[in-house]
């Protein structure tokens, strides 16, 4: 009766995701001095059944599958952070297999939309399926209004982050490595490497005084776990789980303006707002300010050159490196800190790169022409991560962003055909 729509679809990625080296200097983890690689698989496997009188214009859509979800329309490439980021360890994304117009999170489990006009509202309760734990549900409601015809448009949206755990001892190991522990008023890590690297670091860069204090908090850690009497310090642990909150908001002036020489996109003034995880753990999650992402963004107009001029820009001050290794490689909910021989993590001082990621940027420029054909153009210093088959958790990206310091950006470019 066309109410039940069933949708696929299959795509792959042809890529070299490593650099060509010069001879002698090939990584030993490759044989060749380039590695290419293919990807296949769904980009969209889902069923959806439409509910109103208006089959074409339903006012409420339930279903499920493999689905991808875009909530805020304007996040081009930051934002979008309700489904692109995690709390503890405190990580955000950006991209995927496609770099360049690909803002929108992959989603599998169910989902419903309410579409009262002005007034949107869905509902989602979907399975991990990107980062270990796998298959843990996440409960997820969202809601937007538009006022005065489009001059304002906001949202808000709460997702509880592994709400139903399908083994609990997963989401939060209740293991030293992943624990916490008060000593004297004091937190402290149950992870002994903490410590330790941080005394080697400064060790071996002559600061002795340093070097001998981190040196004692890694003795007093190993004691506390070596300690099987009553009197030892309860251990607490860190969990995947979490709730994360977010607002947007944009504002189109062409609506009191007028159109003109405007297109549909130009002078958008924009932003999203997120808090990943409301709760504060000892040691690594102190503050909430420290896991609240900001994005804003203005589209600047094209003149008919260009159907989009975006620029965005996000701050978001954390003291952690945006990297997933530990929970990924182990399943501990902490933030990674680097070895102590890492200079380019640690350059001057220890984890120093951490202090310099809060700020990133982009730039997008698209233009459409006859026959369906999408010349798109991306400048960033974003939260880039490539392919790598060094990493086996997840969809085999990098844990770390690529674009780490304020120096790092990428170019690339997009030629799209559709029917």
């Amino acid at each position: 009766g066309g109410r039940l729509h069933v949708s696929g679809g299959m795509g792959g990625i042809f890529e070299f995701r490593k650099p060509e080296l010069p001879s002698g200097k090939v990584d030993a983890g490759f044989s060749g001095a380039q590695r290419k690689a293919f990807f296949a698989g769904p980009t969209d496997a889902q069923a959806v059944y439409y509910i109103g009188a208006d089959e074409h214009h339903p006012w409420l859509k339930i279903g499920g599958g493999m689905f991808t979800e875009k909530y805020n329309p304007e996040a081009y490439n930051l934002g979008e952070f309700l489904f692109r980021s995690g709390a503890y360890p405190t990580y955000t994304v950006t991209g995927g297999y496609a770099l360049v117009n690909n803002a929108a999170a992959t989603l599998q489990g169910f989902k419903s939309n309410l579409d009262l006009g002005a007034f949107q509202a869905d509902i989602f309760f979907t399975t991990e399926t990107s980062l270990s734990p796998l298959y843990d549900w996440s409960l997820a409601a969202l809601a937007g209004y538009t006022f005065a015809d489009g001059l304002v448009d906001i949202g808000a949206g709460v997702d509880f982050k592994r709400l139903v755990q399908v083994k609990p001892s997963r989401t939060a190991p209740r293991l030293a490595k992943n624990g916490y522990f008060t000593l004297n008023d004091r937190a402290y890590s149950g992870n002994s490497d903490y410590y330790s690297f941080q005394s080697d670091f400064y060790r071996a860069h002559g600061d002795s005084l340093r070097a001998e204090q981190w040196a004692a908090d890694a003795q007093t850690v190993q004691n506390v776990i070596n300690d099987s009497s009553a009197a030892r310090p309860a251990f607490r642990y860190f969990s995947g789980a979490g709730t994360l909150l977010m607002g947007r908001a944009c504002i189109d002036p062409k609506k009191i303006l007028g159109s003109g020489i405007f297109g549909p996109e130009d002078l958008k003034l924009y932003g999203e707002v997120a808090v990943l995880g409301l709760k504060n753990y000892p040691v690594f999650f102190t503050k909430i300010t420290q896991r609240m992402p900001v994005m804003v963004g203005f589209n600047l107009p094209g003149y008919g050159l260009l159907d989009l001029f975006a620029i965005q820009a996000e701050y978001m001050d954390s003291p952690w490196l945006n990297n997933t290794a530990q929970v990924g490689n182990g399943g501990f909910n902490i933030p990674a800190y680097p070895l102590a021989d890492d200079s380019i993590a640690s350059a001057h001082a220890y984890n120093d790169m951490a202090r310099h990621d809060n700020f990133k940027w982009s730039i997008l420029l698209k233009k459409k022409f006859p026959a369906n054909i999408t010349l798109s153009g991306q400048v960033a210093d974003d939260h880039l991560r490539l392919t790598s088959s060094y990493y086996y958790y997840g969809p085999q990206f990098d844990h770390n962003e690529v674009t780490a310091a304020p120096s790092h950006w990428y170019w690339m470019t997009q030629l799209a055909w559709g029917i």
